[in-house]
């Protein structure tokens, strides 16, 4: 009875098209009653990613989890842009070329903040998310900072230092470049601890600006140099990221200066287990990718999501006591597809 009454109507309407004119009644002839909805290409989001430089071991690792989360987000292309050696004036220019680009999202670690503050206001303004990872970019309009406390990482490299060489001795101090927010935060917070034990001196910083040759070579120049120094402490694993032969007054020292240093790279992972290395306190490498385009993702998607100026993350601390784990982890972490089955951790939501 329904199919009846639906083809009564259908014939219907096609005698009321036939009365109207011969184009009505070609459209009768040729067209359904009723015309499906056009079909649209699904919305996809532009989201780049903006290392310090690209040849830095530990931002492939973001890298990984950024290209994981778009994969499972499955609407998310990711730029991955950055210069070849840090620059923060070079990372300037890439940004402008983001937003020439018409980038949908920003995710940027400053090698230096002062230049960055214009193309990311300038960026913002054309009603770009731009956020902040590993090294933030204060005074700027950026939404929010992911990343570890660095102050807390500081802080808890004093300590262990103090742990270590007891309430006297001098701190040899290695950063990467004056303008890291990052890294001078580390600073300030060590120095801070030092400063409750008036028989602890510090020296520094040196900087090496997070160029490998140099900061191996800086670490082991300072070594001879320091020869009676309590401590060394580098607020960037840098000089730990090449080989042990690249540094042998550091395999000489052997634990009589006793080193300290932030991340926890594959590469640093040996200097632990043979004792070179006291202890590394880290990041989230892969979160600084995967977690900043969720976080992106969700402001993207979302009008009514929120989330605080500072969204930190886990600072693991690497010691012999648990420097088997991390090298095991780091064996299967070769990949897009192993890092993620190793780092795998929950997206975060709206806060």
């Amino acid at each position: 009875m329904i199919a009846k009454t639906e083809k009564t109507a259908r014939l219907t309407a096609r005698r009321h098209l036939l009365k109207l004119g011969s184009g009505a009644a070609t459209l009768a002839a040729t067209a359904p009653l009723f015309r499906p909805a056009i079909a649209r290409a699904a919305r996809r989001y532009s989201i780049a990613i903006v290392p310090k430089a690209l040849d830095i071991l530990v931002f492939t690792y973001g890298r990984y989890g950024a290209e994981q989360r778009a994969k499972e987000l499955g609407d998310v292309d990711i730029i991955w842009s950055g210069p070849t050696n840090e620059d923060a004036n070079k990372q300037a220019q890439i940004l402008d070329d983001l937003i020439s680009r018409h980038v949908d999202a920003i995710a940027v670690t400053a090698a230096a903040p002062q230049p960055l503050i214009a193309p990311i206001n300038r960026a913002v303004d054309q009603g770009i998310i731009v956020t902040a990872w590993d090294s933030d970019v204060p005074g700027s309009k950026r939404l929010l900072y992911y990343g570890v406390n660095n102050y807390k990482v500081g802080q808890t490299l004093g300590e262990l230092i103090v742990k270590a060489i007891g309430h006297s001795g001098l701190v040899v101090l290695e950063s990467g470049g004056p303008g890291d927010t990052d890294q001078n935060t580390r600073l300030k917070a060590a120095t801070d601890v030092f400063k409750q034990y008036p028989g602890i001196k510090t020296i520094g910083p040196f900087f090496n600006y997070d160029d490998l040759l140099k900061a191996q070579d800086m670490t082991d120049n300072l070594l001879l140099a320091h020869p009676d120094a309590a401590a060394l402490l580098m607020t960037a694993g840098t000089p730990l990221f090449g080989k042990m032969s690249g540094m042998p007054q550091l395999i000489k020292n052997a634990g009589k200066v006793k080193v300290f240093a932030t991340d926890c790279a594959p590469t640093q992972m040996p200097f632990v287990k043979m004792g070179y290395v006291e202890a590394l306190v880290g990041q989230d490498y892969w979160g600084w990718g995967y977690q900043s385009v969720s976080i992106i993702h969700n402001l993207l998607t979302n009008k009514n999501c929120k989330y605080p100026e500072f969204v930190p993350q886990a600072m693991p601390v690497i010691t012999a006591a648990n420097v088997d784990t991390w090298i095991d982890r780091w064996n299967k972490a070769t990949s897009v597809e192993g890092a993620a089955q190793v780092f795998k951790e929950a997206p975060i939501g709206c806060m």
